[in-house]
């Protein structure tokens, strides 16, 4: 009953924010030349600047962090930061020993990328046939296609255990790596779908009408016009479903099958055995692949600037 509150009332703030929007929208991407402005500020300005930026990184990760990395490298914890015990022996155990630890990092891989590249496909589709088709039914499926960002995520799961459950004998999702797939995507398909909305939003129509006039015809005038000024926000939504699937707890805890295990709940396992160290290691090289994803996508969006 509360979820079933919950999301009436994000419907209203969903259609408000509609209404906003749509009597004040700006269109950033249009055939004409731009030019960029550079502001330079006063020395004060600078410096209260970098000392609010300093701050709030120290704040929000470089504490955490630290923590983390340092109890990753502790090797007897009653000793704490003492010369001679520090070691690198949990991220080689990892490797090495610990064959749970390997398939938990395999297994989130797979389910990270599977759910992040489905989610990019599906909610670049999605705003496609919203966008391109202004109608009621447009408006419906995007409605759906935002309603999991609306509901508690245990709640949402809860609902899909039970679903997947009742049809078993009709479907063998459930107990499966796929019910953990779809799961993802139900979860995160809104990131993607709000990421290329906001893409598509600012595309003045003239470029594709001006397409339509050269003879341009709808895939072509979608593969060489929309897809190119979009695609920057398919591999933003692309990565953010992957850092957030990568990492996912509450999906993991509840339906994964028996004997499989993911990053979030292998390292839950090893604080409740007391490897907090193990744990920990495990935690910074999360840190490292999702880390890596978004150095990636920095790379590939400044090759596209240069091209």
């Amino acid at each position: 009953m509360l979820a079933s509150v919950l999301v009436g009332v994000c419907l209203v703030m969903w259609f408000l924010q509609n209404y906003v929007t749509s009597r004040r929208s700006y269109n950033l991407v249009s055939g004409k030349g731009s030019r960029f402005t550079e502001i330079k500020l006063r020395t004060p300005a600078k410096i209260l600047g970098w000392t609010y930026i300093s701050v709030v990184l120290l704040l929000s990760v470089g504490v955490p962090y630290f923590s983390v990395i340092s109890t990753s490298l502790i090797n007897l914890r009653g000793y704490g930061f003492r010369p001679g015990n520090f070691t690198f022996q949990h991220y080689i155990d990892l490797f090495t020993e610990n064959e749970k630890g390997i398939r938990a990092l395999g297994n989130s891989l797979v389910l990270a990328v599977s759910a992040a590249t489905i989610c990019a496909v599906l909610g670049t589709l999605i705003v496609i046939a919203v966008r391109k088709f202004r109608s009621k039914f447009g408006k419906v499926v995007e409605v759906i296609g935002l309603l999991p960002e609306m509901l508690p995520g245990i709640v949402l799961v809860i609902g899909i255990m039970l679903f997947w459950n009742q049809i078993y004998n009709v479907i063998p999702l459930y107990n499966t790596l796929g019910i953990m797939i779809l799961a993802y995507v139900v979860l995160f398909l809104p990131y993607t779908i709000q990421y290329v909305t906001s893409s598509f939003t600012q595309i003045s129509p003239s470029l594709e009408a001006a397409a339509r006039v050269f003879g341009g015809s709808p895939a072509y005038i979608f593969r060489r016009v929309t897809l190119p000024l979009i695609m920057k926000s398919v591999f933003a939504g692309w990565t953010m479903t992957f850092i957030i699937a990568f990492r996912e707890l509450v999906t993991a805890s509840l339906i994964a099958p028996p004997n499989t295990l993911v990053v979030s709940t292998y390292i839950v396992r090893e604080f409740e055995q007391g490897s907090v160290s193990v744990g920990m290691a495990m935690a910074v090289l999360c840190v490292l692949f999702t880390t890596t994803a978004l150095l990636i996508l920095n790379r590939s969006i400044d090759r596209q600037k240069e091209h």
